[in-house]
């Protein structure tokens, strides 16, 4: 699965001649989320994920994921199948991250059991992604021009790699209210602009989130963190924690532009 701010935690084309002839160190907080967010991660792939989710008593369930992505001009598409266990086999996720701000992101879910696909509301993408403690955006990634940015910390060591570390802010209550958040800090690796470590403030019930991103190896030249962490806490507590665990991907891959659709998320690949 590929999470990034909308690289599609975490996308648009933009000018990046002006980073070119400006030193690292001299980059501002914007500067350096606008290279996190035009990262290349492939104009296509197919991968297959382990979803892990551990409840405060070490109890675990496991889900198994296919996703297939694919970006055009305009638009990141990518849909989601769930193979098992049983009960959510068959359930499937699709979105459309347009790159024009004005334009709202679309997101479907399929639920077997209803046999019906639900439009997924600007309003509920706050939520839990399949009883996960990522929400809707954090899989499908932010809007750039959504937040303030301030670097916070010029240099900081997450396992041995420096990074800077910045704190993003909502700009209005309708990305709070979207994104369920309201205020998050993020450290960015220095050498490949990977968000690999984050702490979110959340906006109901004083829930304190940590992200982390780790086992990032070259796959296909493209660096990709092969386990993605999220760990709600409240009081310094555990409540639940997500893993996601990238079995196989396979980058610029033969993705078809008809499998996109709500007709293929009922009847599935």
């Amino acid at each position: 699965m590929t999470l990034s701010i909308k690289p599609n935690l975490f996308g648009s084309i933009i000018l990046v001649v002006f980073f070119v002839v400006k030193p690292a160190f001299a980059l501002t907080a914007f500067e350096i989320m606008s290279k996190v967010d035009a990262r290349y991660t492939g104009d296509s792939a197919i991968s297959t994920t382990r979803m892990i989710l551990i409840d405060k008593k070490d109890r675990k369930r496991t889900r198994e994921i296919e996703i297939l992505s694919k970006d055009y001009a305009d638009v990141d598409k990518s849909i989601s199948f769930f193979k098992n266990p049983a009960d959510v086999k068959g359930t499937a996720y699709m979105s459309f991250n347009w790159d024009l701000p004005s334009k709202e992101d679309d997101s479907w879910l399929y639920l077997p059991a209803l046999q019906k696909v639900n439009r997924i509301a600007s309003s509920d993408r706050s939520g839990s992604f399949m009883g996960s403690d990522f929400t809707y955006t954090d899989i499908d990634g932010f809007e750039l021009g959504d937040y303030n940015y301030v670097l916070k910390k010029k240099s900081d060591l997450v396992d041995g790699k420096d990074c800077w570390v910045i704190e993003l802010t909502p700009k209005n209550k309708t990305v709070i209210d979207k994104t369920g958040y309201l205020r998050s800090l993020q450290w960015i690796r220095k050498d490949i602009f990977i968000p690999v470590k984050g702490r979110i403030l959340v906006k109901k019930g004083k829930k304190i989130k940590l992200f982390s991103a780790k086992d990032i190896t070259k796959i296909d030249g493209i660096w990709t963190a092969k386990t993605l962490q999220m760990i709600t806490t409240k009081n310094k507590k555990l409540v639940h924690k997500s893993v996601f665990q990238l079995k196989s991907i396979k980058y610029n891959a033969d993705v078809g532009d008809k499998i996109f659709s709500t007709e293929v998320m009922q009847r599935g690949l």
